[in-house]
């Protein structure tokens, strides 16, 4: 089993489920579902369009989320997703 998540598992990760996903980037409720599974065009875990993806950088960016647009190209190792997020967390509690 590969530790390495999809676009889609990196923003999950990162900002939430997938109804949180689909809200930021304006789609209807179940839209994101599609997102999970491959398409002609697409491998399973990648966004649908350039659209999502800015949507979700400039959520991000305003929240402080360290998602960068390799993140939603390539997918990450999980590790480095976790120190990421551990990186967020401490830096929250040095600003209280």
């Amino acid at each position: 089993m590969s530790d390495h998540l999809t676009p889609v598992e990196v923003c999950e990760r990162m900002i939430g489920p997938l109804p949180v996903l689909e809200r930021i980037a304006g789609y209807r409720p179940k839209a994101g579902y599609a997102w999970r599974r491959s398409s002609q065009g697409r491998p399973a875990g990648d966004f649908t369009g350039v659209k999502i993806m800015r949507a979700l950088l400039a959520y991000a960016s305003a929240r402080n989320i360290p998602l960068t647009a390799d993140h939603l190209i390539w997918g990450a190792p999980a590790s480095e997703i976790e120190a990421l997020l551990g990186n967020t967390a401490a830096d929250q509690v040095a600003a209280e």
